[in-house]
């Protein structure tokens, strides 16, 4: 009888909490494919030796830079698709769709035999992670409650980096071919966790299914009064605009000014972010470290070190992510990262003897304090654009990340070889200092507030403007 009553004590309160348990396997799945991508991201640093010593792979050292940057070029193109799917057939569904091709890149890589096949399969794995962020981040921003979003939507940074630190880790002690199909298995989980869950909510109240919509909205948020709120005003604005014609409102709002402000916006974000170099090391940190440290410190080691710290770096921000500004800890973060690194290139240039731990000490605050600034930018972008073209927003926001990236991962060794690593780390210090200037005058304020509140303000102002500008009639 007590096993009985402590059962149905058990029961009703897991009854209660159930939708926070979905919105956490959503979240969670969702964070597998980010997972994935940062197996993509961490790849070639440990594929790279593993290729120059391997007697039955045609290595051309030609090839390195190409083999690195194909991947970031490529989610620029993943991205170009990934807000029409992702708006069209639905936030679950395009990830669950994405996940096939993603596996058939591992498996080419897998059973290359030379640069062709490794560039093909590196392509085709750089799409999917291109397009698979937008989509993950939009469906898990749209099914956490306000109070929980910006918790889950640190969880895709801090599961890509663990991914990362999975493949160096990995990568560095199994072969390259076998490594490949070990690092498409997470895929498999997350289908099938995204399989036992409903689609989006909003996004099923955006495209008229109104039944579908409010279900899995209860599924996802539960019934409290918070919620009921919330959902009110979603459907108010769905019976409000049930008369528009959706492809004309959402060329209106792409061509509105709070939309380009929004993208602008994203566009300085990413350029603190990728251009900080935080991403690029992810593609070079052996060469980078044995280029700076010149043999002074144990490249290798320093790497898994500077993975974990930004495993440490992403649960601390999932941990305080309820409380604190983002907006002024992004900024803020950019100054630091851009001292960090100034001192960090006149260490390089005085190279003063028995000092190393100077250079040592900026490249783990460094680490420390870029990796905060990627959890965040991510974060805004599930946020500043309005239901209708959260996807293609969305989309539009990864491609200009991913193009960044590309630029960075393509010509940062370029100029370390050219020009000293110096040169190198000045130009990510100046490039984050300049943008976190600008963004101090434009990011908003998001923190705890619904997708529908920010969408009301930031794009019901410029409504307000245009009706009050018109003339009576």
């Amino acid at each position: 009888m007590t096993k009985l009553n402590l059962l149905g004590e058990i029961a009703p309160k897991f009854a209660e909490s159930a939708h926070i348990y979905r919105q956490f396997l959503g979240t969670f799945a969702s964070s597998l494919l980010s997972l994935s991508g940062g197996l993509t991201f961490g790849f070639t640093a440990v594929l790279l030796p593993q290729l120059e010593n391997d007697p039955y792979y045609p290595y051309d050292k030609a090839y390195d830079s190409w083999i690195a940057s194909i991947s970031p070029l490529a989610m620029v193109m993943g991205c170009l698709f990934s807000g029409s799917m992702s708006d069209g057939l639905g936030r679950r569904t395009g990830q669950i769709l994405l996940v096939i091709p993603f596996t058939i890149g591992w498996i080419i890589m897998g059973f290359a035999n030379g640069n062709t096949g490794m560039l093909v399969g590196r392509f085709i794995t750089g799409i999917s992670t291109g397009a698979i962020r937008p989509n993950s981040i939009v469906y898990i921003g749209e099914i956490t409650d306000p109070k929980y979003r910006a918790i889950g939507l640190f969880g895709p940074t801090l599961l890509l980096h663990i991914g990362s630190l999975m493949c160096h880790t990995v990568g560095k002690y199994v072969y390259w071919k076998t490594s490949c199909f070990i690092f498409a298995l997470p895929n498999l989980l997350c289908v099938a966790i995204l399989l036992c869950l409903m689609e989006s909510p909003l996004w099923l109240l955006s495209k008229g299914k109104i039944d579908d919509g409010i279900k899995s909205f209860k599924l996802f948020r539960g019934n409290g009064e918070a919620a009921e709120k919330e959902l009110a005003k979603v459907l108010e604005k769905t019976k409000d605009k049930g008369e528009i014609s959706a492809f004309k409102e959402s060329v209106k709002l792409i061509s509105s000014k709070p939309f380009i402000k929004s993208l602008a916006m994203i566009f300085l974000l990413f350029v603190a972010v990728q251009w900080c170099g935080i991403n690029t090391l992810t593609y070079y940190a052996q060469i980078i470290f044995e280029k700076t440290f010149a043999g002074d410190i144990d490249a290798y080691m320093l790497m898994l070190s500077t993975d974990g710290l930004r495993i440490m770096t992403a649960v601390g921000m999932c941990l305080i992510a309820k409380i604190i500004p983002r907006k002024t800890f992004f900024v803020s973060s950019c100054f630091v990262a851009s001292v960090v690194l100034v001192i960090l290139v006149v260490y390089l240039y005085l190279k003063p003897e028995g000092m190393v731990w100077i250079a040592v000490t900026c490249i783990v605050l460094y680490i420390a304090v870029a990796s905060a600034l990627t959890s965040i930018a991510w974060t805004f972008v599930a946020e500043v654009f309005p239901s209708k073209v959260r996807g293609y927003g969305s989309s539009i926001s990864s491609g200009i990340s991913f193009a960044l990236l590309f630029i960075s991962v393509k010509a940062s060794p370029e100029i370390m070889f050219s020009f000293g690593e110096q040169a190198m780390y000045a130009s990510f210090a100046v490039s984050t200092f300049i943008s976190g200037i600008i963004l101090y005058f434009i990011i908003p304020d998001t923190n705890g507030k619904s997708l529908q509140d920010i969408e009301n303000e930031m794009y019901k102002k410029e409504s307000d403007k245009k009706t009050s500008a018109s003339p009576p009639v």
